[in-house]
């Protein structure tokens, strides 16, 4: 029997394999295997793991990838991938759909392709289902950025309804091609405005700085999983958000021990450390000197600009090149111009 995947499915049909709508936790068991479907699953609460394993001699654990979907998003496996559910926390809850793709001989009830017949071939090549068609990895997640949540689970109450007429049938399959654009439209939507979402996410930092700043927060302001929010800021920007928070604090705090008479405690309740203790062992960790140490330093650059000693710290100049949507703001630092005995805005 030839092996079909997502790719392969020309103008077959899906037919609904399975489907629920179900709460797990940590003592839930699935063994590693593969089938002859397409499955999706999507996380209403929590987060879970996906383990897969590209064939069954792939056995030895290092060869096993586990895939993190979190609260908001969707997996999509393809046909014939080996994988297994796996949960971690307490309580979480998962909607799945299997859809198998009809074979062309097998007609459905009520004649219905002649009534509304899917050329999913088209759809691949014409929308953004190709990510999922030719994903190399053999399974893609989505975050729900349209309607992902609400389409699956209409299409699982149409898949449960055990009295079908053909009005039913149509309206069944019309869920099924629903749930699918609503997953191009969210692949779409991310590859559009996914730097706008963790710009969002940098402007909210920048507008909190000087308060307690919790990944708890920033998940409320965006609207997704707190797991979700820092994977995909890692993973956006290489740094993760309380990394990103700490640099912006010291930036922010060497502006002020070089322009402002402000001892070093005054400047860290304003620049938003939870305490001085902590100023001092993020100051070690990202620059290797303490806030005195810092200031002490350019106390000596404004008053020997050509001693041989001399070791730049950058900072950053202004309130306007410390706003994060400013696209200068990454590269605009102080730097000492020993030609002219002068600090320069430059740009490296």
């Amino acid at each position: 029997m030839k092996e079909i995947r997502f790719k392969d499915i020309g103008n077959r049909e899906l037919k609904p394999m399975s489907c629920y709508i179900k709460k797990f936790t940590p003592s839930f068991y699935m063994g590693m295997h593969n089938h002859s479907y397409f499955e999706m699953m999507y996380s209403a609460k929590g987060s879970f793991n996906v383990e897969i394993m590209r064939s069954a001699s792939d056995a030895e654990a290092e060869k096993i990838e586990k895939i993190a979907v979190h609260q908001g998003e969707l997996i999509f496996l393809d046909a014939y991938l080996f994988h297994r559910l796996q949960i971690e926390e307490e309580e979480v809850v998962i909607y799945n759909v299997e859809l198998i793709p009809q074979a062309d001989e097998k007609e459905e009830p009520f004649g219905i392709n002649t009534l509304f017949a899917i050329s999913y071939a088209a759809l691949i090549e014409r929308t953004s289902l190709k990510k999922l068609a030719f994903s190399p990895d053999g399974y893609t997640v989505i975050p729900n950025l349209s309607k992902i949540d609400s389409s699956l689970r209409d299409l699982i109450y149409a898949i449960m309804n055990t009295n079908m007429h053909l009005e039913d049938a149509c309206i069944l399959r019309g869920h099924i091609l629903m749930l699918f654009m609503e997953i191009s439209k969210s692949l779409v939507a991310y590859e559009q405005y996914g730097a706008h979402y963790i710009k969002k996410i940098q402007l909210y930092i920048k507008h909190h700085l000087n308060q307690k700043i919790s990944l708890d927060d920033i998940a409320r302001e965006v609207g997704y999983h707190k797991s979700y929010v820092a994977t995909q800021f890692k993973a956006h920007t290489g740094k993760t958000i309380m990394q990103t928070v700490n640099e912006l604090r010291i930036s922010k705090s060497l502006r002020m021990l070089r322009d402002t008479g402000l001892t070093v405690t005054e400047i860290a309740k304003q620049v938003g450390f939870p305490s001085y203790a902590q100023m001092v062992h993020e100051f070690n960790k990202t620059i290797g000197m303490s806030p005195n140490a810092c200031r002490k330093a350019f106390q000596n650059d404004e008053l020997d600009y050509d001693n041989p000693q001399y070791s730049s710290i950058a900072i950053r100049i202004s309130e306007e090149d410390y706003l994060l949507d400013d696209t200068s703001f990454t590269h605009a630092f102080y730097k000492k111009n020993l030609d002219s005995k002068s600090k320069t805005l430059i740009n490296y």
